[in-house]
């Protein structure tokens, strides 16, 4: 009785907005406790999906289809030139809102997708139907789009053709219903996303996450209150105040409700009122004209993308940014020319395509679809006003009463720049100035401990003075066995496999660190830990038998095997450089890089074999050698201005990015992918063969790939992090 009373009072659009504050309020106070609820809006989201592509194509077929040819021709040709320029002054006002992205320092762990190439995108493929049903079965939009193009052009003056739409029409209507059905479910699913993200969301992560939602809010304020209508002024004889007026209604009810389809009827009959107070007819007869080309013009552009639909391209330029990376201008033809088709099948397939295009993580799309809920009603705004534009403008041209005003465009022109300049450095400035957040991915870093139990152990603060001469060949696994203890050397500073962090007193923590607690509780031995300066003295402690095995990754070289013997690869690294954020660009590919010639300045590790590489891959660069960690932490921490570039393994590249996040990590395509391995005496046969075995085991159980996400990938970070803020826990302490 309670919420059919509750129902009663709210109306969809209410009930919607009252859902949102509702899940707000309850991820606040239970936290991560509602983590869970992501399944129900995973479920919310795809039930939405189901008629999408059927709808597109089967309006674009019953739309084009009942049109006349001339008709069709006049409407495609105005109507169409009308729409892009709409695009062109969105799209301008799209790639300059990066611009005002703050300078805020980030840094990420190793991505594993920044080994992967991204190819540019298949424009024929995309865009040319040749296999209709495979377009539809893999939501190839642009191509499902062109195919139901072509068939409502071909059902133009087709005899018949009546027979063939009807049903089509009864379609479109069945699979609206089932739309309508499923968005019943609205408050549930909007609910469900909230809580989630509110619960769920890091604090940190939510002062990058209102750039977004801001920066798209003033956008569409911006393009939709200012722009389309001051356009619309300038080339008719509608007055911009009138425009706004008249359309304050529809306007108002699209923000409330975030469908611009509802709104669709009030917006024809607002948008023929305009009309004819603008055009004045002289008879009943042409006063029928305009109405008829407003009922024709608006539901044929509606199936297009608008721009607030545009606008939502934004979000994979903030999530490159939100992450640390960036998206190069050289990308952009790709993000606009692959982006906008991709929106005829909505903003969920956009996105999820966009990430895949771009190489960014695809856990991001939860994150645009919990602030799209806001983002949603600013964009139906813009939306609202688009259609009305098209339209009103579209109308004048087909009747010849288009009239340009140069001062009504020059007040259009300063008035758009001096706005959009404060929309983008005015919000640049106060978040730079005035929300900036601290800095906490390098203090997070810092605490990290070991993900299994510590094996007893010994460090040593040096081993200078460490031999042992009573042992006059290496040691074998049986032997170390006899003896109990197991001799590690390791080369601290190496983020993040061997450092130590910030607990009091400080522990040794890292990959290797870890996979040496794990090999001692095989055996069921100790630890003894000893500290390197390089990989040279790391070469001599073993040759005098102070260590059984040298656990720093290094890269497998036909160098190296002249000095150690090398187990098989732990894991497969790649060549990253480490870079200042805003020289990324510069070092994107390979080929990139080698044209910067002589003038690039390359600091790599100053081993033999590091060295060799470094020459091959930089061969007309100044290569500086690097002697240790401690070195590279020096050069970093005085922001290496002696240097270009650090060549190091991506993964410990970007781990140093978070300790120093003026610095990124790039990897040049194509990837150059190096095994890596452990070391041991170059005459320690016996021992070699039984790491190889623990090793090859190790692999089969899954435990290196556990230990490569813990460390190498991040996953260390993400639970370490102590649970989310609650007023469940933090307020009332009801739970623990």
């Amino acid at each position: 009785m309670a919420n059919s009373s509750l129902s009663g009072k709210l109306d969809p659009p209410k009930l919607v907005f009252f859902s949102l504050l509702l899940g707000i309020a309850t991820g606040v106070f239970f936290g991560e406790m509602v983590a869970w609820l992501q399944v129900i809006g995973d479920i919310f989201i795809k039930l939405l999906q189901v008629t999408v592509i059927p709808f597109i194509s089967v309006s674009l077929i019953t739309g084009l289809g009942s049109q006349k040819l001339e008709d069709a021709k006049s409407l495609a040709l105005k109507g169409g030139s009308i729409l892009l320029a709409v695009w062109t002054i969105a799209v301008g006002v799209l790639l300059l809102l990066p611009l005002a992205f703050p300078d805020w320092p980030s840094g990420s762990f190793f991505n594993t997708a920044l080994t992967e190439q991204a190819s540019a995108p298949d424009f024929l493929r995309l865009f040319i139907p040749s296999n209709p049903f495979y377009a539809y079965a893999n939501a190839i939009v642009p191509a499902v789009v062109v195919f139901s193009i072509f068939i409502g052009l071909g059902l133009i003056g087709l005899p018949g053709k009546e027979s063939v739409l009807k049903p089509l029409d009864v379609i479109r209507e069945t699979l609206m219903k089932i739309t309508r059905g499923v968005a019943k479910l609205t408050p549930i699913g909007v609910f469900a996303l909230m809580a989630h993200l509110a619960g769920t969301v890091d604090l940190d992560d939510l002062f990058r996450l209102q750039v977004y939602l801001v920066l798209h809010a003033l956008a569409s304020l911006f393009l939709g209150l200012w722009v389309l209508p001051a356009l619309v002024a300038a080339v008719t004889p509608l007055g911009y105040f009138e425009i706004l007026r008249a359309l304050r209604t529809p306007l108002i009810t699209g923000f409330a409700t975030g469908s611009s389809l509802v709104v669709l009827p009030m917006l024809l009959d607002q948008c023929k009122t305009l009309i004819i107070t603008a055009q004045q007819p002289k008879s009943e007869r042409a006063r029928e004209r305009y109405e008829s080309t407003v009922d024709i013009l608006l539901p044929t552009i509606y199936p297009f993308p608008q721009s607030g639909n545009l606008l939502i391209l934004l979000f994979p330029l903030f999530a490159a940014w939100y992450i640390g990376s960036g998206v190069s201008p050289a990308q952009y033809p790709a993000l606009i020319f692959a982006g906008i088709p991709s929106l005829f099948g909505g903003s969920v397939i956009t996105i999820t395509f966009l990430l895949d295009l771009f190489k960014l993580p695809n856990d991001l799309l939860q994150v645009f679809l919990s602030m799209d809920v806001v983002n949603l009603r600013f964009g139906t705004l813009l939306g609202v006003m688009h259609y009305a534009s098209i339209t009103l403008i579209g109308t004048v041209a087909i009747f010849g009463g288009l009239r340009f005003s140069w001062l009504l465009f020059l007040r259009l022109v300063l008035g758009g720049v001096v706005l959009l300049a404060l929309l983008v450095f005015g919000t640049q400035t106060f978040y730079n100035n005035v929300v900036s957040p601290a800095y906490t991915k390098s203090d997070a870093l810092r605490r990290l401990d070991l993900l299994g139990e510590r094996q007893p152990s010994i460090l040593h603060a040096t081993s200078d003075a460490a031999t042992d001469s009573t042992q006059p060949k290496p040691a074998s696994l049986a032997d170390i066995s006899a003896r109990g203890v197991l001799n590690v050397c390791f080369q601290p500073n190496v983020y993040p496999s061997a450092f130590y962090n910030s607990a009091a007193p400080p522990q040794l923590v890292g990959f290797d660190i870890e996979l040496a607690h794990r090999i001692a509780q095989r055996l069921n031995v100790t630890l003894e830990f000893f500290p390197t300066l390089d990989e040279s003295h790391g070469k001599r402690l073993l040759d005098t038998r102070v260590c059984d095995v040298y656990m720093r990754a290094l890269s497998i070289s036909a160098e190296r095997t002249v000095k150690f013997a090398m187990t098989q690869p732990i894991y497969t690294s790649t060549v990253g450089l480490i870079v200042p954020d805003h020289q990324r660009d510069a070092f994107r590919t390979w080929r990139r890089t080698r044209q910067l010639g002589a003038g690039l300045r390359v600091g790599i590790g100053g081993s033999e074999s590091s060295l060799t590489t470094g020459r091959d891959l930089f061969p007309k660069a100044t290569i500086t050698p690097i002697k240790n960690m401690a070195e590279q932490e020096s050069i970093l921490e005085s922001g290496a201005e002696n240097l270009d570039v650090i060549a190091d393994l991506a993964e410990e590249g970007a781990a140093w990015t978070l300790l120093y996040p003026a610095f990124t990590v790039v990897v040049p395509q194509p990837a150059v992918k190096i095994p890596v391995a452990y070391t041991v005496a170059r005459d320690n046969g016996d021992l070699l063969i039984s790491l190889n075995a623990w090793l090859l085991a190790e692999k089969a159980r899954g435990t290196i790939a556990e230990l490569y996400n813990y460390w190498l990938l991040g996953g260390a970070i993400k639970q370490e992090r102590p649970p989310r803020w609650s007023v469940i826990r933090n307020v009332l302490n009801w739970v623990e």
